[in-house]
């Protein structure tokens, strides 16, 4: 005989068919929603994107240095300083063409009461209301040389500016190199960290074989461990300075960029020329042209300033459309006029002996300009020579070390020689390799020190 079931015996009944149901259908939603492509990859934008990070696009230094061109706040001021320039000249020019205006007056005053009327003296000025119109044109006739020395000023100053603009870019290529061959040292140093921590693992592999069978001692074991570590924490920094050197870069071009990005070319050709093959280039050197323009503006700046003691000869000529009363047949008058300085309380010696002063201090200026550049060019070349020099044997010291290494191991393979030994070949090894890629680099950042030493850049 069934016995009928409760109320509460069914709610549960009914609740664990409902979750039966919901279990039965969970695997078929979750095998269609692994099938369901991403939201993102339905874009055909996010999926461009996507791809063009796997492509990444490969940047030479050349690139580099053009995309920090367009990024760099430096060189726009300095385009700008340059473009106002122009508006010195464009000042300089006024005083010898001169001015042309066309005037309009109209006056009223009060009404007196005269016997004449309005076409006589005295009844012309008395008049309530008085107009004219006319056309005024000024013309400077000689102003002791002031407007040739402030032509010829505006012209050199702006000559003084391109020449700096020129070596702030030259001297942002410099930043740029550094950069550029800071990162790809640091990834190499990196790789060759890696590769030797991956050695010590080879060889802590082999003494834990050995010191199972008791060919090795544990203290071995211990020692080769110590020695691994310190690999490990040398990573670790590497991978830190290789970090900061990325974002200096990215600073400087504008935009994000991966050490496998960089492509590197050869530049190092023969053994360079004789030293004053290159000293030579110090006069031409953009810096050191534009201390050469600047002593011709400060010496300009004296001419201007000495045109104050010779007379001013001006000629105004006035064109009359419109006049009241009596000037009305008057259409035109001229004004010669002739001012000759006697004495202005020593103003005017004053400024020309500022502007000597100013002139002497450029001359000094461009010859210690001078000089440093030729010193900045020995020093580069030194550097250059000793560092292809010290290049070309360390090149020579990671062949042997690894020779060595190779050995070591096969005479630790035979017994010949204990595991200290082995230990010390991989880390001579280890140290010339991170000695001779460092030198690789830093000759060819010396290159780039001496072209810009020498005014000059790709």
């Amino acid at each position: 005989m069934n016995t009928p079931m409760t109320k509460p015996g069914k709610a549960l009944l009914y609740g664990l068919i409902t979750l039966a149901v919901m279990f039965s259908a969970l695997p078929g939603q979750v095998l269609a929603m692994a099938r369901k492509p991403p939201l993102e990859n339905s874009s055909p934008e996010v999926a461009s994107k996507k791809s063009g990070r796997e492509q990444l696009i490969s940047l030479t230094l050349e690139d580099c240095f053009k995309l920090a061109l367009k990024r760099s706040e430096t060189i726009a001021i300095r385009n700008e300083i340059v473009d106002a320039t122009q508006a010195d000249f464009l000042a300089a020019t006024a005083q010898v063409i001169g001015d042309a205006d066309f005037v309009m007056n109209y006056r009223r005053q009060k009404v007196v009461k005269s016997g004449g009327d309005g076409s006589s003296v005295g009844g012309t000025f008395n008049a309530p209301n008085r107009r004219d119109r006319e056309f005024v044109i000024s013309q400077p006739l000689f102003q002791g040389f002031k407007a040739l020395g402030a032509i010829k000023g505006a012209g050199s100053l702006k000559k003084q500016r391109i020449g700096e603009r020129v070596r702030a870019e030259q001297l942002l290529f410099l930043d740029v190199s550094r950069a550029f061959y800071d990162v790809l040292r640091y990834q190499k140093d990196v790789e060759i960290i890696q590769g030797i921590h991956d050695l010590f693992n080879e060889r802590m592999g082999d003494l834990w074989e050995r010191e199972k069978i008791g060919r090795s001692r544990h203290s071995e074991t211990v020692s080769a461990e110590s020695r691994m570590r310190v690999i490990e924490s040398e990573l670790a920094q590497a991978k830190g300075i290789l970090a900061v050197a990325k974002h200096i870069l990215e600073f400087l071009i504008g935009s994000p960029v991966e050490p496998n990005q960089l492509k590197d070319i050869e530049i190092i050709g023969n053994r360079p020329e004789a030293l004053d093959a290159y000293l030579g280039a110090a006069e031409k050197r953009p810096d050191v042209e534009a201390f050469r323009q600047a002593v011709k503006t400060a010496w300009n700046g004296v001419v201007v300033a000495q045109s104050s003691l010779w007379p001013d000869i001006s000629l105004v000529n006035n064109q009359y459309q419109k006049r009241d009363g009596f000037q009305d047949p008057i259409d035109w008058d001229l004004l010669f006029k002739i001012n000759v300085p006697l004495f202005k309380g020593g103003e005017t010696l004053g400024k020309i002996k500022g502007a000597r002063s100013n002139w002497k201090k450029a001359k000094l200026s461009y010859s210690l300009a001078k000089r440093q550049a030729e010193l900045d060019i020995k020093e580069s070349f030194q550097n250059w020579m000793a560092s292809k020099d010290q290049s070309k044997a360390l090149k020579e010291a990671v062949k042997s070390s690894e020779e060595n290494f190779t050995l070591q191991k096969e005479d630790y393979a035979h017994n010949l020689v204990n595991n200290l030994d082995v230990l010390s070949a991989l880390e001579s090894l280890h140290q010339a390799r991170r000695e001779a890629n460092q030198a690789h680099y830093q000759m060819k950042q010396n290159y780039w020190n001496l072209k810009v030493a020498m005014g000059e850049t790709l």
